[in-house]
């Protein structure tokens, strides 16, 4: 019995190291970077880096195509399944053979793979010869692929069996091309999109020969040709065109937004429903009738222009990519299929509340949100920044929360329910920071147009402008007596305000490039600045001194110091916190863990918890506790 327990015992020792070497997970249950103890939002089918190519298996899985590797998702889920490197170069297409079981890949150096995904190996792997592949598709009959690329622009046609290259077509008519070739309706012809005096060519495989060219819009962005094969899909510059093939004639022009917003990159058809479906620039989707060229439905499931777009084989679901993110939404109503609690877009700004139980951020996808910073949970979800929440501040008592929007209105928000309180609209620019006093009485915001507004009471005009920045104001700090602001902006300077008289008391200048931070640190005694010149500067309040410089060397975007006043932890270029001794200049530690830029940094009042946010669209919560 003894000898039982010694060995249960054992295991579990091992098996604790084991998780310890592995370290935490997050509320669902993904893993977390090294010393963070929470993410607030998740990165599940997040793409910061390029995705060049979506699709659909037969059972309703997703594919991803992100560098060289393939990644298969349960969409339903949110889950990613597997992730297989294919090639050392990028992978630039991916279509499904006709008979739904095998995919068929290429990448940017040439390289053509028939890839089984249920065992996750390459069947066929041959060099097309060609260099900048744009696309790959099979012939309607699976027995033949066909590839678009750059060098030499053109197309060439390959037996799959042999390997053979059976057709190689330069097309000098084009300067570019960025969605490649297709098969005609028959298989015997090919179609292919290029630019710039015109767009697309129709030829004939066998002989080469150009059967029609038309076409003039700069260049096409992606090519479809239409189930039933009488029509072509194109996306153009600020629109889409379906052409009949028959004589090449316009069946319909699709504008889902006018002008240059409304560039189309790709597009796809949903068969079962008759309709064209469209990516737009803009980050929406767009359905259209094919019978009546009228627009169906529209919705947003992007930041960013969407850039691939597939639609599933039962037309109730559509894939698509824009903005660093992969969606599949439902085409009934848009929703997408797999939903949590998260901002869609880069996160920008942080706060604690006073009692420093709660994080709230700002986002640019028009959100704030209230996190518990332990558990991960979403407690209340906040609409309404218009443009984007870019600065947030939690008032004393913890009943309202401030956000500067992009649309030069401050907005205040109930802590309790999400509710409006009321508009300040004071600025003529994107509102960049936002801050209370410490008794509650006074809140400050500073925009693009310059300016400082001081908001009193529930007054809905300011009672004060504080001017004299040359250019934007980027952030603004209050000191712990609420006597002085501090203002930092894009002209480089520090501006020091007395807030009794409502007046400039100093200026320094010491920066080389906007100030994004400022702060005081040592008791109110100096203040501290951080900005893009990668340079954190100290001034003596008493005598303008210039007292300390620390260089990080890259763009500093957002800074916080300790309650004390001792320690700064610093936002840079390079996805890292760096916390610094601000008397001696030094360094003491670093956190790193995000994908993209971190843009925001929030310390809880009591400096035990540090949360990070960022362009990656997720924050992360460090304990600061020395271990």
């Amino acid at each position: 019995m003894r000898h039982e327990l010694c060995v249960l015992l054992a295991g579990l020792v091992v098996l604790c190291m084991a998780v310890a070497a592995r370290g935490a997970d997050d509320s669902l249950g993904d893993p977390l970077p090294e010393g963070a103890i929470q993410r607030l939002g998740n990165m599940r089918m997040r793409y910061p880096s390029w995705v060049s190519g979506l699709a659909y298996l037969p059972d309703g899985r997703g594919v991803v195509l992100q560098g060289g590797g393939v990644d298969i998702w349960d969409l339903a889920k949110g889950e990613k399944e597997s992730r297989t490197e294919v090639s050392k170069s990028g992978l630039a297409a991916v279509k499904l053979r006709p008979d739904g079981k095998v995919l068929l890949l290429a990448d940017g150096v040439g390289n053509v793979y028939e890839w089984d995904y249920e065992k996750l190996e390459v069947l066929r792997q041959w060099d097309s010869g060609q260099k900048g592949l744009r696309s790959v598709c099979y012939s309607p009959d699976g027995k033949r692929i066909l590839v678009g690329g750059s060098s030499p622009l053109g197309l060439r046609e390959f037996a799959i069996e042999t390997g053979e290259n059976i057709t190689a077509i330069e097309t000098p008519g084009f300067a570019t091309t960025r969605c490649g070739a297709i098969y005609g309706p028959d298989g015997k012809t090919a179609i292919m999109g290029g630019g710039y005096n015109h767009l697309l060519e129709h030829r004939d495989l066998a002989s080469g020969e150009l059967l029609h060219k038309w076409g003039t819009n700069y260049e096409a962005k992606d090519l479809t040709l239409s189930p039933d094969g009488t029509c072509l899909l194109v996306g153009v510059e600020s629109h889409a065109v379906e052409w009949k093939l028959e004589d090449y004639s316009v069946l319909h022009r699709y504008d889902p937004v006018r002008g240059e917003a409304g560039r189309i990159f790709c597009h796809d058809f949903a068969p079962a429903r008759n309709e064209a479906v469209l990516g737009v620039r803009t980050g929406g989707i767009s359905r259209y009738d094919r019978e009546t060229g009228k627009e169906v439905l529209s919705w947003m499931p992007h930041s960013g222009t969407v850039y691939s777009i597939c639609v599933s084989p039962d037309a109730q679901r559509v894939l698509s990519y824009g903005g660093g993110l992969v969606v599949e939404s439902d085409m009934d109503t848009g929703e997408p299929t797999a939903q949590w609690d998260r901002h869609d877009a880069p996160v920008v700004a942080v706060a604690f509340t006073p009692a420093g139980d709660r994080v709230v951020s700002g986002s640019a996808d028009c959100t704030l949100r209230v996190w518990d910073p332990l558990t991960g949970k979403c407690e209340l979800l906040i609409k309404g920044a218009t443009l984007g929440a870019y600065a947030v501040a939690v008032s004393p008592d913890g009943k309202r929360v401030a956000a500067g929007c992009k649309d030069s209105v401050v907005r205040e928000f109930s802590l309790s329910d999400g509710a409006l309180m009321r508009e300040l609209d004071g600025h003529r620019g994107y509102v960049r920071s936002v801050a209370y006093s410490h008794d509650g009485n006074r809140l400050f915001s500073s925009a693009d147009d310059g300016s400082v507004c001081v908001w009193e009471g529930d007054d809905a005009e300011p009672a004060q402008r504080l001017e004299g920045h040359l250019g934007g104001v980027l952030s603004v700090a209050v000191s712990g007596d609420d006597k002085l602001l501090l203002s930092g902006g894009r002209d480089g300077t520090v501006r020091v305000w007395d807030l009794a008289k409502f007046a400039e008391l100093a200026c320094y200048e010491g920066h080389r490039g906007w100030v994004d931070s400022v702060l005081f640190v040592a008791s109110d005694r100096c203040a501290m600045s951080a900005g893009r010149d990668g340079r954190m500067l100290r001034w003596v309040l008493d005598s303008g001194k210039l007292v300390g410089e620390i260089s990080r060397g890259t763009w500093l975007a957002d800074a916080v110091p300790s309650p004390d006043g001792t320690l700064v932890y610093v936002a840079d270029n390079t996805y890292a916190v760096t916390c610094w001794d601000i008397a001696e200049g030094k360094m003491l530690s670093a956190v790193k863990g995000h994908e993209q830029v971190v843009s925001a940094v929030a310390l809880s009042p009591d400096g035990q918890y540090l949360v990070t946010g960022s362009a990656d669209s997720t924050l992360l919560v460090w304990d600061l506790t020395p271990k």
